[in-house]
């Protein structure tokens, strides 16, 4: 107010007794006049301790203002500054007489709000041209659209004014009423220009507008759109009545250079076509003394490319806030991003208007503009609510009376629309009917209404959903089931053993799913995600029930599925540490394989990792444990007292007999082509710090080794084995011999198959059909003479490596997806299961060493063990990575990453590493502390792959669901990326030369079946290779053989050859 000169202000006459109470300490007042038809007054206002205008001369020269300015230091000028004088004319300057136009907030709607005082010389050629332009005369009758409060009333009333042209104004009220409106503009005053928001036409509808508004008899000549996005094409075509010869101007500007920059004329020929409606509808032209650049993020201005819009002029200055001068030619950032090509700019939204969903960016703008050309949808507004929820709001054109009554037809109907248009990504999570769009006193879409309409109607829904009835919960879940999946409502009965993943469901509409579900009943509901992806619809009824419904009555029972209950055996106890009782079984005759030498045994599996290990010892040690230990029954009965047995004890006990063991064990180690025991220390700084952000430029390595481009490298299949169905498990290699020569490969698949076959030859060895299907890869046992897997009937299963019989199987309390691993150390299997558990178990004595709860949140992913620290990490669908004590099973650590982790963690001596369903790869030392992360265009559910091309160069290579494989270096910076042609669900595998006279290479597989052989180093494309199916199974190589399971039921193994290079 000081700095303005401010000395009249109108105040409303129920506001008085509040404006002089809070504004008495600095102010003295007197009401000049009142006006009762508006029941304000008119105040004059002046200061009580200083006078604003010996303030004015107190602050700066109005003559020149003077400035020193640092220049250059050479041998001429070394320790002298140059003192410019600058006339006053080349600043924008408040205090100049007559300088200032008008003063006004901006509304933000678009940014946060700010004061703008606009100069004569700003706003001026805004009018003059914009009067040319529309070619007004003293006939036009401009409809005053814009509030007072929105600088374009300026231009409306000024270009009227300057014309002759008659203004009309009417009350707001009457803008609030769209028949009414349309009456007054063309019935009665037969409006000629309209400068609007697109939101304000829009609350016409469609038949007002084609038979009044636009209609080719209407006294409309000149409609400029502005202050929002432009209406796509195929709206404005909708719009238009036939034979309506309307201009149609695209308007674009900002407050902070006020008011308007740019100007499109919308030729007729494209409003007419039926083939050009598809194109975007640019920004235009810079207005008259404007000046538009397109900057990149690096804040240099581009002729081509994507980049946010500056606007300015020499003229064409406002000042914010508490600006006193600007320089003339100053150029103010607009928020808005579009796209420049071939000289024109496409508008592409603003950058506060971009969501992140599913780890891809979205555009609200962008969804908007899908959702307005659908013919169901009379208007519509897309907002985020709480944080990542998309939402569209929809005024629907001519619903019927059916339609009306079944709003969840429609809401389906929308969404199926939108999913052939737009990317599942992109796809609103919820579609809220509404009557019309609320908009602010701009005449701009009010967002701040939208979501509280949200919020009330989420209420609604869950006052209204109180389940008197299970009947009433499965036809909810029915309901929302068909929803997610964009099933028809009218489709028939669901199968009570429907499976959401086999329903067309994936990851990400399982989390939908869950949200629903939860808003539905209105309460959270714990584990229902992991019961949603891998249990059927009567499971997760039952699973909602026992919750919800604190009598289970006997109905409860009928939707059980008798054979999956047999399936599940649950733990008695869930106490910590706690050992499980082991199933009763046949006596297994260890002596027919206590003959058997073994030697000299490598076992490789997904993600590079190799397990070697060369024993000159005979198995009698398995042949001589005592028959109480060889028992079939459980060792592990609770004492009469109720109390569980001391396991540590127990344990010391079982090192002391397994002493002469270990002490014939020569040699046995995990080796990970990732492992650096050195130069990869965290100082104590770089925590200080916080999280490192890594780079995303494209930078690229050269490790010292031949090129990839002096041989051509090849694939072909070499056998493939049927197994029944789906083949989702990795699979597992194992080499014995000290030459080689008996390599086999270990995989389960849908089918409960587990399959035994021959590397060189494809011969099937054996197989063993287990209780349910197998995801799960397998591996070997420390002695080499046992397989280990999980299934999904929620056993740990020990196989026999020759025969694959069963040794034992291990029960926990829900499906085991999870691959075991083994510890070199102890002998001893980590595997986690659905049951939101870890298990340590020892297959030798058949016994469960502890499990521990993860704090909610199943175990899908397998653990990671590390040797130094000795560290067990563990990720759960909870959203948690936990560092485990592997020997007690007490949590060292916990972080939470926010959404669900279905990838496994990677360690290096001196790190751990994770991917995230919120698309970020995160790394931690073992001490717990983040240490960066790095964000990709989608959710990963691949694992990183860690390698090392020298003691000092260590690459983490991980997939995302954006289809691209990502490489960075040890500090989170981007190496290369290779764009494959769909999502990389699996593990990378690292491999060098076997034979081949090649660098490091890469071999990862897409969802589509492409297997892609890249450059280690470089990230470029070797060879490729297409199967004829899906592929979620991670490939392993060993020498010139590639093995990978196939969702066409097959495991495929494939021979990589090369071929030399002409000159």
């Amino acid at each position: 107010m000081r700095s303005c000169k401010l000395k009249y202000v109108l105040v409303q006459k129920d506001m008085m007794v509040k404006f002089k109470d809070s504004l008495s300490t600095w102010l003295e007042f007197n009401i000049e006049c009142n006006i009762p038809e508006l029941d304000i007054d008119l105040v004059k206002i002046w200061w009580k301790l200083t006078n604003v205008n010996s303030l004015a001369s107190d602050v700066v020269d109005t003559k020149s203002i003077t400035y020193n300015k640092r220049v250059d230091l050479t041998e001429d000028s070394l320790g002298s500054t140059e003192q410019l004088k600058i006339n006053s004319r080349e600043y924008a300057d408040c205090w100049t007489q007559g300088f200032m136009a008008y003063i006004l907030h901006t509304s933000g709607t678009t940014g946060t709000p700010k004061v703008v005082r606009v100069p004569h010389q700003c706003i001026v050629p805004n009018i003059e041209h914009l009067r040319s332009i529309f070619e007004i005369s003293p006939d036009d009758l401009i409809f005053m659209a814009s509030p007072l409060t929105f600088d374009p009333s300026i231009v409306e009333m000024f270009v009227a004014l300057s014309s002759g042209a008659t203004l009309l104004i009417v009350p707001p009220v009457i803008k609030m009423m769209p028949e009414r409106l349309a009456k007054v503009l063309f019935n009665h005053h037969k409006v000629t220009v309209i400068q609007a928001t697109p939101t304000l036409m829009k609350r016409f509808g469609s038949e007002l507008l084609s038979t009044v508004v636009l209609s080719a008899n209407t006294s409309l000549r000149v409609l400029a759109l502005g202050g929002e996005s432009f209406p796509s094409l195929p709206v404005m075509k909708s719009w238009r009545g036939e034979g309506n010869k309307t201009h149609i101007y695209n308007l674009y500007g900002i407050t902070e250079v006020s008011s308007w920059a740019s100007y499109y004329k919308v030729p007729e020929e494209v409003l007419g076509s039926d083939t050009r409606l598809e194109e975007p509808v640019p920004l235009g032209f810079p207005l008259l003394g404007t000046v538009l650049e397109v900057r990149n993020d690096s804040g240099q201005v581009i002729q081509e490319g994507v980049g946010q819009v500056f606007i300015g002029g020499r003229e064409r200055v406002c000042l914010l806030h508490d600006e006193t001068t600007v320089c003339q030619g100053t150029m103010r950032a607009s928020g808005d991003w579009v796209t420049l090509k071939d000289g024109y700019m496409y508008y592409l939204g603003r950058k506060d208007d971009q969501i992140k969903r599913h780890g891809k960016r979205v555009n609200l703008g962008s969804v908007q503009q899908a959702a307005e050309r659908l013919k169901q949808v009379e208007a519509c507004a897309v907002t985020s609510c709480e944080q990542d929820k998309m939402v569209l709001f929809i005024v629907p054109r001519h619903m019927s009376e059916q339609s009306k009554e079944s709003a969840a037809n429609f809401h389906t109907e929308i969404l199926l629309a939108l999913g052939k248009i737009l990317p599942s990504y992109a796809i609103p999570d919820g579609v809220v009917h509404i009557d019309s769009l609320p908009f602010t006193a701009h005449g701009k879409v009010n967002i701040t209404a939208l979501i509280e309409i949200y919020h009330e109607e989420k209420e609604g829904r869950k006052s209204s959903c109180v389940l008197w009835r299970k009947e009433d919960l499965w036809e909810g879940i029915c309901h929302l089931w068909k929803t997610v999946l964009n099933l028809p409502e009218n489709r028939p009965v669901l199968s009570d053993s429907s499976m959401f993943l086999y329903s067309g469901g994936d990851s990400l509409k399982a989390l939908k799913f869950a949200e629903e579900i939860e808003t539905l009943i209105g309460q959270s509901v714990s584990g229902l995600l992991e019961v949603i992806l891998n249990n059927s619809i009567q499971d997760i009824y039952n699973h909602i029930t026992n919750i919800i419904f604190s009598d289970k009555t006997k109905d409860s029972e009928e939707f059980v599925d008798e054979k999956s209950r047999m399936k599940r055996k649950v733990w008695n106890s869930e106490t910590e540490g706690s050992h499980s009782k082991v199933l009763k079984q046949q006596r297994t005759a260890a002596s027919t394989f206590g003959q058997n030498s073994i030697s000299n045994i490598t076992a490789i599996s997904r993600g590079s990792q190799i397990l070697k290990q060369n024993l000159e010892v005979s198995c009698e040690y398995y042949t001589n444990i005592p028959n109480n230990i060889q028992e079939d029954v459980s060792l592990t009965e609770q004492s009469s007292d109720g109390k569980l047995p001391d396991f540590k004890s127990n344990r010391e006990r079982n090192r002391t007999e397994s002493t002469s063991f270990s002490e014939r064990t020569s040699e046995f180690m995990i080796v990970k082509s990732s492992l650096i025991e050195e130069n990869t220390l965290v100082t104590q700084e770089s925590l200080e710090k916080g999280v490192k952000q890594p780079s995303h430029s494209s930078g690229r390595f050269f490790p010292g080794e031949s090129p990839v481009n002096c041989r051509t490298v090849s694939l072909q299949m070499r056998w493939k084995s049927d197994t029944g169905k789906c083949v989702d498990a990795s699979p597992l290699l194992v080499i014995s011999g000290s030459s080689g020569s008996d390599a086999t490969v270990y995989i389960g698949s849908h089918s409960h198959r587990m399959q035994a076959i021959e590397v060189f030859s494809g011969r099937l060895k054996w197989e063993t059909l287990l209780g349910d299907r197998i995801e799960s890869s397998a591996c070997i046992s420390r002695c080499g003479n046992f397989i280990v897997v999980g299934c999904y009937d929620g056993s740990v299963y020990v196989l026999r490596s020759d025969d694959g019989k069963t040794y034992w199987m291990f029960c926990t309390g829900n499906s085991v997806k999870s691959s075991p691993i083994v510890d070199p150390d102890h002998g001893l299997i980590y595997v986690g299961s659905h049951d939101e558990h870890i298990y340590a178990l020892d297959i030798f004595r058949k016994e469960c060493v502890w499990k521990l709860h993860c704090g909610g949140g199943a175990v899908f992913s397998s653990a990671c063990l590390n040797k130094s620290p000795r560290l067990l990490y563990v990720a759960t669908l909870g959203n948690s990575l936990l560092a485990i004590n592997p020997d007690t099973g007490n949590i060292m650590w916990k972080h939470s990453c926010g959404k669900p982790l279905f990838s496994s963690p990677q360690c290096t001596a001196m790190s751990v590493f994770i991917g995230c369903v919120d698309g970020n790869l995160y790394c931690f030392n073992h001490q717990g502390h983040q240490i960066w992360q790095f964000l990709t265009d989608g959710p990963i559910f691949s694992s990183p792959c860690i390698s090392s091309f020298s003691e000092s160069d260590q690459m983490v290579i991980c997939g995302s669901h954006d289809s691209f494989v990502y490489c960075l270096n040890e500090d989170g910076d981007l190496v290369w990326k290779f764009k494959a042609s769909k999502q990389v669900y699996s593990i990378p595998f690292v491999y060098s030369d076997y034979g081949l006279n090649t660098e490091k290479l890469v071999a990862v597989t897409s969802t589509d079946g492409k297997i892609w052989i890249l450059g280690a180093a470089t990230g470029k494309l070797v060879a490729a290779y297409s199967l004829p199916g899906d592929v979620y199974s991670s490939p392993v190589l060993w020498r010139k053989t590639l093995i990978v399971g196939c969702r066409n039921n097959y495991v495929y193994c494939l021979e990589i050859s090369t071929t030399e290079e002409n000159s």
